[in-house]
């Protein structure tokens, strides 16, 4: 699903936010990660409006640099961060600590110390060995500490196994399928320095349909009331996660907050309880589609089976997503042709065979020194980059109105050699 303003102009030329991707490509150098600002926004905008912004967590692993932290805290957003590294991050960049929700399957006690100290929103507790360390981290820090529990729910969003978070394999969360989640509830309920607000659930990523956030919501009440039943305990806010699919056809924010409030009302209604407040982390939906890779093409070969490689300057190290999940990303030419097409498999410039961005796709016929737009990769190729064969990470550049603002450079050979001892 491409940025609603990459078009191509009168000459056949693909522009993204009022820009030509070309001049850009031949401005900042490839690979090259755009991002359409108007596209993000709108993004965003379709979040408040489903749950308001007050109560949109945006999941930064997805894509954590500055101009984005800064743009979500002044859309009055969440920011979802995993981990000492993200935090301190969002700390630096002036982030509202109270905003900042702390997740990860393990948080060192050094970050614990950070987020307490700092008067972190939430901590996000995984297990049920951690109430008891962020309630230290809270005594020494001298205040008490507002929590949510992660469960597991059980419930499997059927994409891919990498991406399914609440399943009882799933490293995440405290598993509802015995009495851990209620034994969590308990202890959080004693501890002094901890206060238990809500709970957390996410059931994975790259959904496209409705039921599995129904079910959802549907185990999350069932384990609300019986909580409720057996400790007194109502909780006050509930984050539901994200995990919404970028793919045509896929459910809006509005009709995913809808199907989550529809499966919660009745336990709420049957107790006599208000509903809680319902937060959601939208991540890739926010900046997937928002962004593109452009590519330059550097060759091509024929090889034995009979199929032809077009080879590009990047691959695996700024888009790890095809060799993790299978992820291709759609390409399209930087100029529009009604010439020849041929079928093609795109691969990158590393040493794997796994460096495939594409497998079977038509084409214009392409020559060295043409451009290749990579689609929805906004989210989690920035953010997972590696300098894998020494390759560079690309530059983020944001683009609205036709104007192109730099967010983050490429970095360099002396860069990596600040990190070299004795040499």
């Amino acid at each position: 699903m491409p940025p609603r303003s990459l078009a191509y102009d009168e000459d056949g030329v693909a522009c993204i936010a009022g820009a030509r991707i070309p001049d850009l490509a031949s401005a900042f150098g490839t690979p090259l990660y755009l991002l359409d600002e108007g596209e993000l926004r709108t993004r965003i905008a379709n979040y408040a409006a489903a749950a308001g912004a007050e109560n949109v967590a945006y999941a930064s692993k997805a894509l954590l640099i500055g101009r984005i932290a800064k743009l979500v805290a002044e859309e009055g957003m969440l920011l979802d961060v995993v981990g000492q590294g993200e935090l301190e991050f969002a700390l630096r960049i002036g982030f509202p600590a109270e905003r900042i929700l702390v997740h990860g399957v393990y948080k060192s006690p050094q970050a614990l110390q950070l987020a307490t100290k700092e008067g972190v929103g939430r901590v996000v507790i995984d297990s049920l060995d951690e109430i008891a360390a962020v309630a230290k981290a809270a005594h020494t820090a001298g205040r008490k500490q507002d929590v949510l529990l992660r469960l597991q729910l059980g419930v499997d969003p059927h994409t891919h196994p990498s991406l399914s978070t609440s399943v009882t394999l799933s490293q995440f969360g405290i598993s509802t399928a015995d009495d851990q989640a209620l034994a969590a509830v308990r202890r959080a309920l004693r501890e002094e320095w901890v206060n238990l607000r809500g709970l957390h659930s996410h059931i994975g990523s790259a959904i496209t349909d409705l039921l599995p956030f129904r079910r959802a919501a549907d185990a999350m009440g069932a384990f609300i009331s019986t909580a409720h039943v057996e400790t007194g305990w109502w909780p006050q806010e509930l984050d539901m996660g994200g995990g919404l699919g970028i793919e045509d056809g896929a459910p809006t924010p509005a009709q995913v907050a809808e199907q989550v409030r529809d499966g919660l009302m009745p336990f709420a209604l049957d107790l006599g309880k208000p509903l809680p407040r319902l937060i959601f982390e939208p991540g890739r939906y926010l900046v997937g589609p928002s962004g593109v890779t452009v590519y330059r093409v550097v060759g091509r070969k024929r090889v034995g089976d009979g199929r032809t490689y077009l080879f590009v300057d990047g691959g695996m190290s700024d888009n790890p997503r095809p060799a993790l999940y299978g992820s291709y990303p759609s390409l399209l030419p930087a100029r529009s042709s009604d010439d020849e097409t041929e079928v093609v498999d795109v691969a990158g410039q590393h040493c794997e065979t796994g460096d495939v961005l594409a497998r079977g796709v038509r084409l214009p016929v392409l020559s060295p020194g043409d451009y290749l737009i990579a689609l929805d990769t906004g989210a989690y190729n920035h953010s997972m980059a590696s300098h894998y064969n020494r390759v560079p990470v690309p530059p983020v550049v944001f683009v609205e109105g036709g104007v192109a603002r730099p967010a983050t450079r490429r970095d360099s050979l002396a860069d990596w050699l600040r990190f070299e001892i004795g040499i």
